[in-house]
C-alpha cells in the first residue's frame, strides 16, 4: 500500500471516533407531554436522608386539622366522642419514627394542639363526672335525712299527744 492511501484512511477513522465521542457526551432530552406526574415520597423506616418534602407535611397537617375539626364537632354534638379523634391525630404523629417527625413541623403543630385539647377535655370530663356523682350522692343523702327527720317528727308528736 502506498502512503497516500494510508493518509486518506486516517481522517475517516478519526472522524468516526469523534462522532462516537460526541454522541456519548450528549444527554438524552425527554419530551414532556401534558402535566408532569406527582411522585409520592414515602421514606423507609429509619430514614436519615434529606428533609421530607413540604407537600407531604402539608397534606398530613391538612388531614390532621380536618380530624381535629371533626373532633370539635363531635364534642359539641355527641359529648365524649370528640376526644377520640383528637387522640387519634396525636397518635398518628407520635407513632412515626423520630427521624420522620423531625421534618414534619406542620403535622407536629396539629398533633400537639389535638393532644392538649384532648387532655384538657378529658380532665374536665372526669371533673364533671366527679361533681355530678358528689351532687347526686348529696341529694340522696339529703333526701334520706329528710325522710328520717319527718318520720321522727311525725312519730314524736303522735306519742306525746296521747
Amino acid at each position: 500500500m502506498s502512503a497516500d492511501s494510508n493518509a486518506a484512511k486516517l481522517p475517516v477513522v478519526q472522524a468516526q471516533v469523534v462522532q462516537a465521542h460526541v454522541v456519548q457526551a450528549q444527554p438524552a432530552q425527554a419530551q414532556v407531554v401534558g402535566q408532569p406526574v406527582q411522585v409520592v415520597y414515602q421514606p423507609a423506616p429509619g430514614y436519615t436522608g434529606p428533609p421530607m418534602p413540604i407537600q407531604i407535611d402539608q397534606q398530613g397537617a391538612q388531614q390532621a386539622w380536618i380530624l381535629y375539626g371533626i373532633g370539635c364537632f363531635l364534642c359539641w354534638c355527641c359529648g365524649p366522642c370528640g376526644p377520640c379523634f383528637w387522640y387519634a391525630v396525636a397518635c398518628m404523629y407520635f407513632c412515626k419514627p423520630e427521624e420522620q417527625r423531625k421534618h414534619l413541623q406542620e403535622q407536629r403543630n396539629a398533633a400537639i394542639c389535638s393532644l392538649v385539647t384532648a387532655i384538657i377535655s378529658t380532665v374536665l370530663l372526669i371533673a364533671l363526672i366527679i361533681v355530678y356523682v358528689a351532687f347526686v350522692a348529696a341529694a340522696v343523702d339529703s333526701a334520706e335525712d329528710m325522710r328520717y327527720s319527718s318520720y321522727q317528727y311525725y312519730y314524736s308528736y303522735s306519742y306525746t299527744n296521747r
